[in-house]
């Protein structure tokens, strides 16, 4: 099936693969071939890439955006999205500890909004640049 993942800044990937798995505001889910059409909003979370032909999975860090599947193609329109391998554990976490400041310093309701999606946003891209450094085994 045939994967787009778009930003506002361009094309992240566009291929043909095998699954794609991501977390929308129902759940996690995964699609393969042939998945029933369906249109979802996209929660913050990774994006795994399971290409075909046995190359490396693709995993992306997405903070938003839109889901549509239908007839054999997958296109996700993505607020933001970060390829795993971009993501430097060590900055990542320097950044949440920053976020976490700015978090507990808030003087009202808006800064505290700012700094909670800040720290959400940390959450993300922390967890998927562990994932690079964890993958998972395929079955």
């Amino acid at each position: 099936m045939e994967f787009e993942l778009l930003t506002l800044t361009g094309t992240k990937f566009s291929g043909d693969v095998k699954q794609v798995t991501l977390r929308t505001a129902e759940g996690d889910i995964g699609i393969l071939p042939d998945h029933e059409p369906l249109t979802a909003a996209v929660a913050p979370g990774p994006v795994t890439v399971y290409k075909k032909g046995g190359d490396q999975n693709e995993v992306f860090a997405v903070f938003g955006g839109l889901l549509e599947v239908a007839a054999g193609r997958v296109r996700l329109l993505a607020d933001e999205a970060e390829l795993a391998e971009e993501l430097i554990a060590n900055e990542v976490e320097a950044a949440l500890k920053h976020a976490e400041t700015l978090k507990a310093a808030a003087k009202d309701k808006v800064e505290l909004a700012r700094a909670q999606e800040l720290v959400d946003r940390e959450v993300v891209r922390l967890g998927v640049a562990k994932m690079r450094r964890h993958p998972r085994r395929e079955r």
